[in-house]
């Protein structure tokens, strides 16, 4: 930390001010204060006077000051000569509550993107997320238009103390999850929208109800003829129902995706881990697309496995879920999809479900067992030393498992997934585990056989959320495909594998027992 950056926050935290909200709110006092010193020096000289300048300035726009004279002299004098973004920055580095600061590589490569495609106005929405590297993009650019927004007062005012004197810049406090910025367009947009955020009022209908779905189509609306839209959504966008595949099915009757990129695993730490893209819209048509992963080089990010493939190709796949894209060389991948096999959505032929959030300490001796994650290893549960809860089972039966159920594992580290056999206990699905339920025309046993082979996983792992933490929603899940052979030839396949998988555990018992006593026949010769 920036030495005197700390011995500010110190005298700050001192006065009982410490949470990021009324910290920055003391910086931007200061710095109101300070600008308007610039019109009359002569009041530095006089305590009180500065004092009141300070309660006059600031106080209609942050509220009253929370201490006397002598507080604010020494916070005055400890903060004017700090550098508001790198104080702003400083406080908001490790916020896990949710305030996204985009890493400086990221606004660098944005940066690229603009001298390159070299618009004559620039939208950049939420600006306060790319303070890291806003200064630095501004000073390249010196002579294009650049709207900058907010959403939040404090943040408005931080822009205007900023970057309100360049002529080219313009601040405007609104927000992009509601109609905004009326009959004005752009050449080129950059965003970094809220994930999964719901807007309680919205001022007309949109595709989707969450945040970022609505920032894309609202962005969408305020492109020139020629314009391009650079905004980072969640990776649901690519692959979601809820709405998002009417939003796809918009953009590529109306616009023309450029490009799609993963964005290196902990872009946004610690305030999200969720897997985000970078996905770039233009208005204008081309012929190819391309998709690929970033990394973070030596200085900036790079593209790795970057693949360029035909629109035609692109728009032919039901989503964008470019992590089969990619994998479309592996030759599991292109036989899968190649095949003459039906195939058939999971919602078409089972009822898929999430099991009931239980807390740890919700945990007691009960009449309810919990299968978690931990109850699944080698694609069989073990069914002893389960958890349990003391509910009465009229609460709990929509999430009791049944013979056949296929559980998956939609949290954690590792995709696992098992058949369920009904036991002599009611047993229910924890949340980290998706429930199939087959219906008539397929089998647990072979849904789970598919889960587990190369292409399922494949599959699978595109739905994937999150980065580290795997992260699946049941809803994506229902989309998976799957295919759909006769009942008897499910039923051939499952005894094969059955009866492999016995000869398999046979096999490796035996061998262990052989190696056990091998081991203690030549330890004994030691004795």
């Amino acid at each position: 930390m920036n030495t005197n950056i700390d011995s500010a926050l110190n005298v700050l935290y001192q006065r009982q001010i410490s949470s990021r909200e009324q910290l920055l709110k003391e910086m931007l006092r200061v710095k109101m204060t300070l600008k308007k010193i610039e019109e009359n020096s002569n009041i530095l000289s006089d305590k009180e006077k500065l004092f009141q300048l300070m309660k006059k300035t600031t106080e209609d726009e942050l509220g009253f000051f929370p201490a006397d004279r002598a507080d604010f002299i020494n916070i005055y004098e400890a903060l004017k000569d700090i550098d508001l973004i790198d104080f702003t920055l400083e406080i908001y580095k490790n916020d896990r509550m949710g305030t996204i600061i985009s890493p400086v590589y990221l606004s660098r490569y944005i940066s690229e993107r603009i001298k390159k495609l070299k618009p004559e106005s620039i939208l950049i929405t939420e600006a306060e997320k790319h303070l890291a590297g806003l200064r630095e993009m501004i000073n390249l650019i010196p002579e294009i238009k650049i709207t900058l927004t907010t959403q939040y007062k404090p943040m408005h005012i931080l822009l205007q103390l900023a970057f309100g004197e360049n002529e080219n810049i313009r601040i405007r406090f609104e927000s992009i999850y509601t109609e905004c910025l009326t009959d004005e367009s752009f050449d080129y947009i950059y965003s970094l929208p809220v994930f999964g955020h719901r807007p309680e009022e919205l001022s007309k209908e949109f595709f989707t109800r969450d945040s970022d779905g609505i920032a894309i189509e609202n962005m969408l609306y305020h492109l020139n003829k020629k314009g391009t839209l650079d905004i980072i959504v969640p990776a649901k966008i690519t692959f979601a129902g809820m709405g998002y595949e009417k939003l796809r099915s918009y953009i590529t009757e109306n616009f023309n995706v450029g490009s799609i990129y993963i964005l290196p695993e902990g872009t946004f730490r610690p305030a999200t881990a969720v897997k985000t893209y970078l996905f770039s819209v233009s208005t204008e048509r081309k012929a190819k697309i391309e998709i690929g992963t970033f990394e973070i080089g030596k200085k900036d990010i790079e593209i790795k496995d970057k693949k360029s493939i035909s629109t035609k190709e692109f728009l032919a796949h039901e989503d964008w879920r470019i992590e089969l894209l990619l994998a479309e060389d592996d030759e599991n991948i292109q036989l899968f999809k190649n095949s003459n096999l039906q195939k058939v959505k999971l919602k078409d032929i089972a009822e898929v479900f999430r099991g009931k959030s239980i807390l740890k300490k919700d945990t007691s001796l009960g009449n309810i067992s919990v299968l978690n994650i931990s109850n699944i290893e080698n694609g069989e549960i073990d069914y002893r030393d389960m958890d349990t809860i003391d509910e009465e089972e009229r609460k709990v039966k929509r999430y009791e498992l049944t013979t056949g159920d296929v559980v998956l594992s939609c949290r954690g580290t590792a995709i696992k997934s098992a058949v369920f056999e009904t036991q002599d206990k009611t047993i229910i699905a924890s949340a980290n585990l998706i429930v199939i339920r087959p219906k008539e025309m397929i089998k647990g046993e072979f849904i789970k056989i598919f889960f587990e082979s190369p292409v399922g996983l494949a599959i699978i792992k595109s739905f994937q959320r999150g980065t580290t933490i795997m992260n699946i929603n049941y809803s994506d899940i229902m989309e998976m495909e799957i295919p759909l052979l006769t009942i008897n030839k499910q039923q051939e396949m499952i005894n094969q594998y059955n009866e492999e998988l016995k000869v398999y555990k046979e096999t490796i018992k035996k061998a262990e027992a052989r190696w056990s006593n091998i081991k203690d026949k030549i330890y004994n010769e030691l004795l």
